[in-house]
């Protein structure tokens, strides 16, 4: 019985992380927009799922391999039957698409290592003190070990599966955050390079005024210089 129902624990361990991935949804074609992660069914029956590289009035071009930016497959709009992305994205400070091969690339484990030690122990203490108690009011000194150690290794496998979790959500949204901050420094960056590249045209502008003014008043002098010259 005892085993039954750590196998249970077990099950429903497996069915949280399952539940836990990213739900998709089904989106229409303009909503598969560059950087997000979609799977798109065609009218033939095939499958390709991919993160969308571009997407123009009659195609998209999706990038299937996360290893490979050359793994490009393109896919034209009459041929798609349904595309299915995910339900919530992430995105940067000016809207656009966080990837998730992105976001999972530059995920660190620090944090989801500390929670999972870190959890381990605790859930573990906090167990086995839960199970000592229904120990002690069990009369069967066997069913009460039995009891107290089912106790103590299901409260141990949730809480860490638990913590292990929480430290892994810390993990991606720091990754997320470093991402969107890298982004919105290289916009930055850009902005002040356009800037720069702006104000030296201007500058360029006005020399070149400058020079045509300087050349229409020296265009205007010789004439001047020309007419005196006739008078005499």
């Amino acid at each position: 019985m005892a085993r039954i129902t750590f196998l249970r624990a077990m099950a429903l361990v497996v069915l949280m992380l399952v539940t836990g991935c990213a739900k998709r949804v089904l989106i229409s074609y303009k909503q598969a927009q560059p950087q997000a992660l979609v799977k798109i069914k065609t009218v033939s029956g095939k499958s390709v799922t991919g993160i969308v590289r571009a997407n123009k009035p009659n195609f998209v071009i999706l990038q299937t391999d996360k290893h490979r930016k050359n793994s490009l497959v393109k896919i034209n709009q009459n041929e798609i039957s349904s595309i299915w992305g995910q339900k919530d994205v992430e995105q940067d400070a000016v809207g656009k698409i966080i990837s998730p091969w992105e976001i999972e690339e530059r995920t660190g484990n620090k944090n989801k290592l500390l929670y999972t030690f870190g959890g381990m122990g605790l859930s573990f203490g906090i167990s086995f003190f839960l199970g000592s108690l229904i120990y002690r009011g069990i009369d069967d000194v066997e069913k009460g070990k039995t009891a107290m150690w089912t106790t103590t290794g299901i409260g141990t496998v949730l809480g860490t599966f638990l913590f292990a979790r929480s430290g892994a959500k810390k993990d991606r949204q720091l990754a997320i955050d470093k991402i969107r901050k890298e982004r919105y420094e290289l916009a930055q960056k850009k902005a002040e390079q356009e800037r720069i590249k702006r104000k030296k045209i201007m500058q360029e502008i006005e020399r070149l005024k400058r020079e045509r003014q300087r050349q229409d008043e020296e265009l205007r002098r010789l004439k001047e210089q020309a007419q005196k010259k006739k008078k005499k």
